[in-house]
């Protein structure tokens, strides 16, 4: 008998956090479930990937505003290859796939919220249609952190009660040796004496990315061993790059762009840095973890409670320039401290936040979803 079908709907597969979970997730289920992407908008960098691994992705180029023909077109595709399970990453693609049940009805329908927008816009309409229809055509509801479920009943309409919360998880890599990252460090011309604070992610406004460059530059001014390293790409890299410039920072604040070596880069880091206006569980973060470098973090969406503060991270206020600067300064000035941060966050990543748990925990879900329908919806 053949495998189940499990489709995945997805924006795009542009680097970012969520696009790499379907990637990831799409990979680890290929032998259990005949996998399909479907990505509402255009396929993304990422696309050629799974493609090379045997993984079809299609693409429905989503014209913008209110598009209905998405659900016309993923119901054809989820009927004519008899889908079992759709799996939704984010509320767009929920909205849309929700709306293809109408259609056709086989598949059971699973929501999983990545992380919200900032500020958070309140729709009362989107709230009515999600509780009067919505919902009512999905099967189980997942957020990747306690604040998106909250998030969800507050924005969504969504009971907080039949909302799970799964952390993300990342795969743990061997740590790169002394002598590979000296020379991770040396290929940016960073000095064996130099604090090196990274980040690694998406450029995009939700990051709050002038933030850190204004704290590395006061932080700088204050210890010059202070260096920065920032991995990614988005809208707002030339913006960046010109308050880089602005600043008279050059020197000291290196921009790698986009690197299919983010991971190895993370090793050469001495603390790692996440100053978002709003997070889910940042894929980034707890790759910094699980590489035992020390991290700081703003108190917002996940952040909190991924980072301990004081045990496992530094943790600051949103904004709070002068804040980010005084901890980068810290941590260049105590490593032992550091050393104890990275030790003791990458024993809170191998307790909570290894890729096989969080796979396990949608096995789970999936098998329960291939059972016959225990809650009420529109089947």
């Amino acid at each position: 008998m053949a495998n189940p079908v499990l489709v995945y709907v997805v924006n795009a597969l542009h680097p970012g956090g969520t696009e790499k979970l379907v990637v990831e997730m799409s990979r680890a289920f290929a032998p259990e479930f005949r996998v399909r992407v479907v990505c509402l908008d255009e396929p993304g960098v990422w696309a050629s990937e799974l493609r090379m691994l045997g993984i079809p992705v299609y693409c429905l180029w989503r014209q913008p505003g209110l598009d209905l023909r998405m659900s016309l077109k993923l119901a054809s595709l989820l009927r004519k290859w008899r889908a079992a399970i759709v799996h939704a990453h984010q509320c767009t693609p929920w909205f849309y796939a929700a709306l293809a049940r109408l259609l056709y009805r086989r598949p059971k329908l699973l929501l999983e919220e990545h992380g919200r927008f900032y500020p958070e816009p309140d729709r009362p309409l989107r709230r009515l249609v999600n509780r009067v229809l919505i919902r009512r055509l999905t099967h189980r509801f997942v957020a990747v952190s306690e604040d998106v479920r909250q998030r969800l009943g507050r924005y969504e309409g969504l009971d907080t009660a039949g909302v799970d919360v799964i952390y993300n998880g990342v795969r743990a890599e061997e740590p790169t040796s002394p002598k590979q990252r000296e020379g991770s460090r040396q290929e940016w011309g960073f000095a064996a004496s130099d604090f090196v604070v990274g980040m690694v992610g998406r450029f995009d406004p939700i990051k709050n990315l002038p933030m850190l460059v204004q704290a590395l530059d006061a932080a700088h001014r204050r210890e010059p061993r202070v260096h920065a390293l920032l991995v990614g790409d988005g809208p707002e890299l030339s913006s960046i790059r010109a308050l880089v410039e602005r600043l008279g920072q050059q020197d000291a604040v290196r921009l790698a762009g986009f690197r299919q070596d983010s991971r190895r880069l993370l090793q050469c880091m001495d603390l790692f840095v996440l100053s978002s206006f709003s997070e889910g569980t940042s894929m980034a973060l707890l790759e910094a973890m699980a590489a035992e470098v020390p991290v700081v973090v703003t108190a917002v969406g996940g952040n909190p409670e991924i980072v301990i503060a004081g045990e496992t991270g530094w943790v600051v206020p949103s904004g709070a320039v002068e804040a980010l600067a005084s901890v980068i300064v810290e941590a260049a000035r105590d490593p032992q401290r550091c050393r104890r941060f990275g030790e003791a966050g990458r024993r809170r990543f191998a307790e909570q936040f290894m890729l096989e748990a969080m796979l396990a925990n949608y096995r789970r879900i999936y098998g329960e979803l291939l059972q016959p329908d225990r809650r009420k919806v529109a089947t």
